[in-house]
């Protein structure tokens, strides 16, 4: 269907008959596969005696323009059209031995993974659904805290690329004007000595509407928020090379005090009355900041302490 989907990427008319040619099968099968892209949420034009067309030109991954940007082996970058998620993917990888670093992306997620087993999802070819393995020699210790830096590393391509009002939010989501933008999740495989993490990032693009239908928060997309969009194999380049220069930081030891004052800047709960909760439990207090460990130190009136990600979820009270 990728090939498919590229020849259409014009957004130009392009017969049934010129599309077979094209890929070497059948007016019959072009059709097939027609339904096929419009089953998973592509919009497709059909105008008798014109052919089809998509409503707006497209741009799918290529993992030969990444690799090329970064200056690394086209095998380093893995394409997938339709993948359940690129973290899964990548875990999959791994087993099978792949060398890290490797770098995940797909077109379409059918079962895409979110923060505290949450769905994440993505459309077809129009946002970022990336996944960034890497191999810590040191070990589980060398990681406390990553997730924070990879937030930084995404607020850094963003400013990049000219978005204004970045918001970091504890422990793992970017936001924009108190729109969510991009969500952020660290899986970890670790042996005695060894740990590798896989770090998925989801990034709103150009977010369909109807694909939100589900979505109880506020969000925004890059679309919205610039003059252009900008390219994804672009935004991919980007964010591989600064979730590269974050893990070779923690690879040296520097870890999240190196990020502090980053983090804090763009902070949006540090100051904030909080409501957070632990399973079924809720508690009321304020956000003092965060540690160079990467936890969240809350003061609820009584006590400080400090939270880690995982263990809850935060909501800022509104007065």
């Amino acid at each position: 269907m990728r090939d498919l989907l590229l020849l259409l990427s014009d957004s130009q008319f392009h017969s049934g008959e010129e599309l077979g040619q094209k890929l070497g099968v059948t007016r019959a099968a072009i059709w097939k596969k027609l339904k096929k892209l419009e089953a998973i949420g592509v919009a497709i034009h059909s105008v008798k005696g014109k052919g089809y067309r998509l409503p707006t030109e497209l741009e799918l991954l290529s993992s030969e323009k990444i690799a090329r940007s970064l200056a690394i082996e086209t095998d380093q970058v893995k394409v997938c059209f339709e993948v359940d998620s690129t973290n899964s993917e990548l875990k999959r990888r791994i087993e099978q031995g792949c060398t890290l670093p490797l770098i995940v992306t797909a077109e379409k997620q059918t079962d895409g993974k979110g923060r505290r087993g949450r769905q994440w999802e993505g459309g077809v070819a129009q946002n970022i659904m990336l996944s960034f393995g890497w191999r810590f020699e040191s070990g589980t210790g060398a990681i406390e805290g990553l997730s924070l830096a990879v937030g930084v590393a995404v607020m850094r391509v963003l400013k990049r690329l000219g978005v204004q009002d970045i918001g970091l939010k504890w422990p793992n989501d970017v936001h924009i004007n108190g729109q969510k933008i991009c969500g952020i999740l660290l899986e970890m495989i670790a042996s005695s000595d060894v740990c590798q993490v896989i770090i998925g990032i989801g990034l709103n693009i150009k977010m369909v509407p109807q694909d939100m239908k589900e979505v109880t928060q506020p969000w925004t997309d890059l679309h919205a928020l610039l003059d252009a969009t900008p390219s994804r194999n672009e935004v991919v380049t980007l964010l591989s090379q600064e979730l590269t220069k974050v893990c070779q930081m923690f690879d040296q030891g520097l870890g999240m005090a190196s990020l502090l004052d980053e983090w804090v800047k763009y902070d949006i709960l540090i100051g904030s009355e909080v409501m957070i909760q632990t399973g079924n439990r809720q508690e009321f207090g304020m956000v003092k900041g965060i540690s160079e460990t990467g936890a969240l130190i809350f003061d609820d009136g009584k006590t400080t302490r400090h939270l880690y990600g995982g263990e809850v979820s935060v909501r800022k009270q509104e007065h």
